[in-house]
């Protein structure tokens, strides 16, 4: 995040390069701030971060109304699950606010989990779920993430031999 009086140069500067959004451009809990950032930014703002910790819907709606993003990006994991990422996505398209799932450095299998769900939604825009890789331990699994494009390979295992290592059985 950039500091609240170098954050619209920021903006300005990234508008030249026809940046499509930027995620959380300031700190989470500094909603005046982002809204007057969202009012007035060259490029779209999703919040992030902002998301995470509110658990009713009066504080979703709350954040929404009051700062007035372009866009917000969801870590299912992060904001409370399935039935919480669900009710953050239908407060978004009813003030037309544009979204996203990105993951939030989870394993395979929790990346498995929010890619499916993600297909569910049936989404045109690019999403964030290609976290995985960043592991050098995480566990042999099918998907691959490879120039923008995240899939499932059927001819590949998952292999949880690393899971049985652990609890000492090989």
């Amino acid at each position: 995040a950039f500091g609240a009086r170098d954050a619209m140069h920021v903006l300005e500067r990234l508008a030249a390069l026809h940046v499509h959004s930027i995620e959380q451009p300031v700190p989470p809990g500094l909603y005046e701030i982002m809204a007057e950032l969202c009012e007035r930014s060259p490029v779209p703002i999703a919040l992030d971060e902002d998301l995470i910790g509110l658990n009713t819907r009066d504080a979703k709606v709350d954040l929404l109304n009051n700062v007035k993003p372009q866009y917000i990006v969801i870590k299912p994991s992060l904001v409370g699950g399935w039935a919480a990422t669900q009710e953050w996505i239908e407060l978004a398209k009813a003030r037309n606010i544009g979204w996203w799932i990105t993951s939030a450095l989870e394993s395979s299998i929790g990346l498995n989990a929010i890619a499916q769900y993600t297909a569910s939604l049936n989404v045109t825009m690019p999403q964030g779920l290609g976290t995985g890789n960043v592991y050098s331990n995480n566990i042999p699994s099918p998907l691959l993430a490879e120039r923008g494009v995240f899939r499932y390979r059927p001819e590949v295992a998952w292999d949880l031999s690393s899971l049985d290592r652990e609890k000492g059985e090989v």
